[in-house]
């Protein structure tokens, strides 16, 4: 059993892989202050209402970009999983061709989502994450990554609206029934889904006529990746598990 633990600045996934097969997938809430002996009573707890042995786990793999939790958790294997886990980053034998200036600066996450989407859906493909920041992974005819873009999380800029302007107030990020909202609630709720949905659109358009590509598969992951994939008018498959399943595939491939 593997246990695939992906850290993003917003959430920590945990999934159970058993070969393939996709056992039990969990999304805390990234918590800085959580120590080694936190996470494993999370973990532990979460295993035994799934019916989990947790004592099947004998292989781990991290994906970070939040080096202390990382760290906490990378020290919660040691100590009672009796585990070193693979860590994710730019030097593993992947044969990914990063070309891009600096290799190091490619997320853990980024790297697992090119990993996935190459081998499951077949290339060029862009990824595009719907995280704290919305990210753009573009994977060219040889699967490699040849780079991409970063853009301010929907959530994230959602919040930042919330927060700096005095009376508007937080409503819940779903599509309304017309672009032209009839009330501050629908006003925002067009401007936030339908904005990203443009953006998204056109960066699409944009990276395809930097390509030249006619043809590319478009993946979404990430928490609002099934709202935005069903606004969108591009064609693009919704992965919530593409990381992880990244994550499981670079195992295979270096343990």
């Amino acid at each position: 059993m593997l246990l695939a633990i992906d850290v993003g600045n917003s959430n920590v996934v945990l999934a159970l892989f058993d070969g393939e097969t996709l056992v039990e997938s969990w999304r805390l809430h990234t918590n800085a202050t959580h120590t080694a002996d936190d996470w494993w009573i999370a973990v532990k707890h979460l295993a035994e209402d799934a019916a989990v042995d947790i004592a099947t786990i004998d292989g781990v793999a991290i994906s970070s970009v939040v080096p202390v939790v990382g760290q906490a958790l990378l020290q919660m294997c040691q100590r009672y999983l009796r585990i070193e886990p693979l860590r994710i980053n730019a030097h593993l034998p992947l044969e990914l061709g990063l070309n891009v200036k600096d290799p190091d600066s490619v997320g853990a996450d980024r790297i697992c989502n090119v990993v996935a989407a190459r081998e499951v859906y077949g290339t060029p493909c862009i990824i595009v994450d719907l995280g704290t920041a919305t990210t753009f992974d573009v994977v060219d005819e040889a699967g490699h990554f040849i780079g991409g873009s970063i853009a301010p999380g929907v959530e994230t800029s959602a919040s930042r609206l919330f927060s700096g302007a005095a009376l508007l107030s937080a409503v819940d990020l779903k599509s309304p029934e017309t672009v032209i909202g009839k009330d501050t609630e629908t006003n925002l709720q067009a401007g936030i889904i339908y904005g990203v949905v443009d953006q998204i659109d056109g960066m699409l358009t944009r990276i395809r006529e930097e390509t030249g590509w006619k043809e590319m598969k478009v993946v979404l992951t990430g928490g609002l990746g099934e709202l935005i994939a069903g606004e969108l008018r591009n064609t693009v498959t919704y992965d919530s598990d593409l990381t992880v399943k990244g994550l499981r595939l670079i195992h295979e491939q270096c343990r």
